[in-house]
C-alpha cells in the first residue's frame, strides 16, 4: 500500500471513529459513573497498547522533555479531557456535545498563538476567533437560556475539555513531534487513566455499577476503537499529513455525530443551534485560512479527539 493510500484510509477510520464516539460514551452511561467509564477506557486501551508497543519493540525516547510530554497528555488530553466529556455527556447529546467540541481549533490557535507564541493571526483568522465565539454564544443562548435544554456548566465542561485538548496537541506539534506515536499514546492513556481512578474513587465513591449489553459494548468499542486504534492513526497522520488536509476533520466530524445522534438516539437540536453550529464551522474556516509567512512553528489547528470523544 502506497503512503497516500494509507493517508486516505487512516484519514476514513479516524473521521468515522472520532465521530461515532461521542454517541459511544452517551450510550456507554448507562449504569456507570461517567469518571469510572472514562477510566475503564483508558486503563483497558493503555495496557492494550503499552502490551503492542513491548511486541513491537517500540524504541522508547530518553529525551527529558519525554516524561513532561508524557505528564502533559496523561493529565490533560487522557484525563481531564474525558472526565469533562463523559461528565456532561449525562445532560448534553452527543450531537451537541460534538459541535462544541468542535470549538478546539479555536482554542488551538488561541493557546498557539498567546500562550506559546508560535503563531501570527491575520485580521482574517481573528475574524473567525470572532465568528466561532458568537456561534458558542448562539448555541448557548439557543439550549440553555432559551429551551433550557441543557445545563449551563455541561456546556462550560465542553467548552473546557476542548481547551485541555488544545494545549496538550500543541504542546505535542511543538515539543514532541519525533515522538514514536505508540510511545505517547500507550503510556499517556495509561497515566490518565490512573488519574481517573484517582478522581472516581474520590467523587464517585460509592455509587453503584450496573453494566447492561449496550454499555458493555460501547465500553469495547471505545477501549478497541476509540482509545487503542484512533489514537494511533491520528498522530500518526499528524507526522504525515499536511495541516490543511488534517484539519478537514473538524468540520466533518459534528456532521456525523449529529446525524448518528439523530437516527439511533433520537435526539434533537433546536433550529438557532444549527445555525450556531453553522456559525462555529464557519469560525474554523477562517481560523484555517493562511498564517502569515512569519509564524515561526505552524501548529495544526485540529480536533484531537475524541482528541476526545
Amino acid at each position: 500500500m502506497s503512503k497516500r493510500l494509507a493517508n486516505i484510509v487512516l484519514f476514513a477510520i479516524v473521521l468515522w471513529i472520532w465521530g461515532s464516539t461521542w454517541l459511544a460514551i452517551r450510550l456507554g452511561l448507562q449504569g456507570v459513573p461517567p469518571v469510572t467509564g472514562a477510566a475503564m477506557r483508558m486503563l483497558a486501551s493503555g495496557v492494550i497498547l503499552l502490551m503492542v508497543a513491548f511486541a513491537l519493540r517500540t524504541p522508547w525516547p530518553r529525551e527529558r522533555i519525554y516524561l513532561t510530554h508524557l505528564a502533559v497528555q496523561g493529565s490533560l488530553l487522557f484525563c481531564l479531557q474525558y472526565a469533562l466529556i463523559y461528565w456532561a455527556e449525562q445532560t448534553v447529546p452527543s450531537g451537541l456535545t460534538a459541535v462544541l467540541f468542535a470549538s478546539l481549533p479555536i482554542w488551538t490557535a488561541l493557546i498557539a498563538t498567546y500562550g506559546f507564541k508560535l503563531e501570527q493571526l491575520s485580521g482574517m483568522n481573528m475574524i473567525g476567533l470572532l465568528v466561532g465565539i458568537c456561534g458558542v454564544a448562539v448555541i448557548y443562548w439557543s439550549e440553555v437560556v432559551k429551551t433550557a435544554h441543557i445545563p449551563p456548566l455541561g456546556v462550560m465542561a465542553l467548552l473546557l475539555a476542548a481547551a485541555s485538548a488544545a494545549f496538550a496537541s500543541v504542546f505535542a506539534k511543538r515539543f514532541a513531534h519525533d515522538i514514536p506515536p505508540l510511545a505517547t499514546v500507550g503510556p499517556g492513556q495509561l497515566v490518565g487513566g490512573i488519574l481517573l481512578v484517582a478522581i472516581a474513587l474520590i467523587a464517585e465513591r460509592g455509587k453503584s455499577i450496573h453494566f447492561t449489553p449496550v454499555s458493555v459494548g460501547a465500553l469495547a468499542y471505545l477501549i478497541i476503537f476509540g482509545s487503542a486504534v484512533v489514537f494511533l492513526a491520528y498522530f500518526t497522520l499528524m507526522k504525515n499529513m499536511t495541516i490543511t488536509r488534517l484539519s478537514l476533520l473538524t468540520y466533518v466530524i459534528p456532521v456525523i455525530a449529529v446525524v448518528l445522534g439523530s437516527l439511533i438516539a433520537h435526539e434533537r437540536l433546536t433550529a438557532f443551534t444549527f445555525a450556531g453550529a453553522a456559525l462555529v464551522i464557519a469560525g474554523i474556516w477562517l481560523v484555517n485560512a493562511r498564517q502569515p509567512a512569519a509564524a515561526a512553528h505552524p501548529v495544526a489547528p485540529v480536533t484531537i479527539e475524541g482528541n476526545k470523544g
